[in-house]
């Protein structure tokens, strides 16, 4: 049963508990005892002890305990062993209580340090057993002293009645013991809950200290702390290395002396006990003869009601970082002045106009030198800015018309209602206007060859003049009965997919089958990245020459920054952004602050249209580039005054804000407005928008590379 009794602690503590019990027990005996022996013979006592009797209680009391300690050394099992102890204190207690006069003794008091051995051994139960075991040692021996079962002791007064007084005292002292039980019990279990939390709390500090002193070993990194003063308490080995100061050295110094940066010049406090957290500081420290470069970051260490109690310092050496990043730096720089500034131009291959030596532009080379010796028709496909014309000029400039006129004609530019007579040419009053006689694009370049931009915006009641023309190389001008046969060869291009225009009804099935002979399809920019410092190279040198600038080189960052572009507009958007970045430049190197700002903008998404450019190429589809701010709505006056000038003012800056938003390109621009391309046109040229030299326009060459 005994071994069955709750204990909550493990066997080691209750080993220390028993062994305080141990000493308790000496230390009182010894006390209490001894003082006994020593009073009763010199004072005048009701109480007569023989000395050698209390001599004799004592020797055996320390015969016991030192028993008992002997062998609490070697138990396991301490359960019994402890109750062993709490029944001998009360065997002893009972046999002084005997000795010194029974009900009578004054040493009653005594029960209690036993209740309160067994609370400390056992907690609340244990008290309670002891105090119910000490008021039955206490009543049985009253009891049989007062009904005369046990020889008395031969007190020199009779022991006192047992009268209502007695029973009185009796009850106060054995409701002592059950009072001692319960307040013991219940200090005795806040003692072990404050005691298991105080572990608890040395066990994580001890852990968390432990963690700490292991990163701080393993950082490679100088850490320090200090106090809310700023003098050091901690440093690591790296810091002391850094320092090359010893760890007693630092500590108790004002880290600010060894590190004058993080002081604050205006107010002298250091930077980082002002505000939390800091920003990193590099500075300059010198260590013996060797100077470094450290990073500091620094915090603030504050208490739990949010009070600084010191900081904390995390010092790295990035010297090496530095230099290799001035390395790179400098082999950037060199590589950039390698590749645009010091290239000779016999690098930069210019072979039928195109620039560069990409996979995509040798294959177009390749069908360009195959198909010249032909005079079959050929499509050309790409996006806008691809360079198609360059494409026809250069098949014609090697076939065998290429002494003959080579006539650019872009069938979204001329109005539908004149397109017929652009192409074919009409008689003198064939229509109102038609005071003379016109020849015709198509006669003029007789011998020669025609090229047909934008071909998918041909009206399809004009694609069935035009597959005659294909055909039979005859047609029938506006307004007269005289066909005219021409030798000419057709090269066309577009840059929307005419199978998808095809299956929409909207271009006629026998006449994409009859231009798409041969065809080729020209790669963006974005993907011949390659020849992108090639066609850098070759801007910069043209426009420093048109502009009379010095300029010979692009800075490191502005060359990655281009190179990391997506070019929607392809190389007429690349040259459009040198010719940009030269005229702004002020010495021989382009730098980023030159490029346009829409370089630098993330793509917003927008919707491309079906027949798109972008629709057609998955990289570019659905995005465009954010408006320019060189675009600004037009002011308050112009919506004063006139309507008809005022609409005008109104449309033209709402075409103006589309170019900017397509970066130039027209197609796209007109998509954005949601018009037919050919309408855009009709509307530049009203407004006198389009440029000398439009690559558009019908009378003026694609100037694309």
């Amino acid at each position: 049963m005994l071994e069955w009794w709750p204990i909550s602690e493990p066997p080691e503590r209750l080993r220390e508990r028993l062994q305080a019990t141990l000493l308790a027990r000496v230390a009182v005996v010894s006390v209490f005892l001894g003082m006994l022996a020593w009073s009763l013979p010199h004072r005048d006592n009701p109480y007569v002890v023989s000395v050698g009797l209390l001599m004799a209680v004592i020797a055996a009391t320390y015969a016991f305990t030192i028993a008992s300690a002997l062998l609490l050394l070697r138990l396991k099992r301490l359960n019994a062993f402890a109750w062993v102890q709490v029944g001998f204190d009360l065997v002893l207690i009972t046999w002084v209580l005997y000795i010194t006069g029974g009900a009578d003794s004054p040493f009653a008091f005594l029960y209690n340090l036993v209740v309160l051995a067994a609370a400390t051994l056992f907690a609340s139960q244990g008290a309670v057993a002891a105090a119910a075991a000490s008021s039955i040692a206490y009543a049985a021996l009253v009891a049989v002293l007062q009904g005369g079962w046990v020889a008395r002791p031969d007190y020199p007064i009779p022991p006192a009645p047992a009268d209502v007084h007695f029973a009185v005292r009796f009850a106060a002292t054995n409701g002592t013991f059950l009072l001692i039980a319960i307040l013991g019990g219940s200090l005795v279990k806040r003692a072990r809950v404050s005691e298991r939390l105080l572990q608890e709390r040395e066990s994580e500090r001890d852990r968390i200290a432990n963690l700490q002193e292991a990163v701080a070993r393993s950082i490679e990194s100088a850490l320090i702390t200090t106090d809310a003063e700023g003098c050091i308490t901690s440093a690591n080995q790296v810091a002391r290395a850094l320092t090359g100061t010893a760890e007693a050295g630092l500590v108790g110094r004002d880290v600010g002396d060894l590190f004058p940066p993080l002081r604050n010049t205006a107010s002298g406090r250091l930077q980082f006990l002002q505000s939390s957290p800091s920003s990193p500081t590099e500075f300059m420290h010198r260590c013996g003869d060797d100077e470094r470069t450290l990073r500091c970051s620094a915090s603030l260490v504050r208490d739990t009601y949010q009070n600084p109690i010191g900081g904390l310092l995390i010092l790295q050496d990035v010297s090496t970082l530095r230099r290799l990043e001035e390395k790179v730096q400098r082999d950037d720089e060199a590589a950039a002045t390698m590749a645009l500034g010091e290239m000779p131009e016999e690098a930069v291959p210019v072979v039928d106009g195109f620039v560069g030596n990409s996979p995509g532009i040798q294959s177009v080379r390749q069908f360009i030198a195959k198909i010249a010796r032909t005079d079959a028709t050929v499509l050309v496909s790409g996006e806008s800015g691809t360079g198609k014309e360059l494409v026809a000029r250069a098949v014609h400039a090697r076939s065998a018309r290429g002494s003959g006129p080579f006539v650019t004609i872009n069938c979204g530019a001329i109005p539908e209602n004149l397109i017929e007579s652009e192409l074919f040419g009409h008689a003198k009053g064939a229509f109102t206007g038609a005071i003379s006689n016109r020849v015709g694009l198509f006669r003029s370049a007789n011998g020669g060859t025609v090229f047909l931009d934008e071909i998918g915006e041909l009206p399809l009641a004009l694609q069935v003049k035009m597959l005659r023309v294909l055909q039979e190389h005859t047609f029938t001008p506006v307004g007269s009965d005289t066909q005219v046969t021409v030798d000419v060869r057709v090269i066309a291009a577009t840059n929307r997919g005419l199978a998808d225009e095809v299956a929409a009804g909207r271009f006629r099935e026998d006449l994409f089958y009859r231009i798409n002979v041969l065809g080729v399809d020209l790669p963006p920019l974005r993907e011949r990245r390659e020849d992108i410092p090639l066609l850098l190279h070759h801007f910069i040198q043209q426009f420093a020459d048109l502009h009379r600038s010095p300029v010979s080189r692009l800075s490191a960052g502005a060359l990655r920054r281009l190179q990391d572009y997506s070019y929607p507009g392809n190389i007429r958007e690349l040259e459009n952004i040198i010719e940009h970045s030269v005229a702004l430049a002020e010495g021989d190197t382009i730098l980023e602050d030159h490029l346009p700002p829409y370089v630098f903008r993330p793509i917003t998404s927008r919707t491309s249209q079906p027949g798109s450019p972008a629709s057609d190429h998955p990289e570019v589809s659905e995005v465009s580039r954010p408006v320019p701010p060189r675009w600004e709505p037009p002011p308050p006056s112009m919506c004063n005054g006139n309507l008809d000038d005022s609409l005008a003012a109104y449309e033209k800056s709402i075409m103006l804000k589309a170019l900017a938003e397509a970066g130039g390109v027209k197609k796209r621009a007109a998509d954005i407005l949601g018009i037919n391309y050919r309408s855009f046109r009709h509307r530049l040229q009203k407004y006198g928008l389009n440029d000398p030299g439009d690559p558009g326009d019908a009378q003026n060459p694609e100037q694309a590379h």
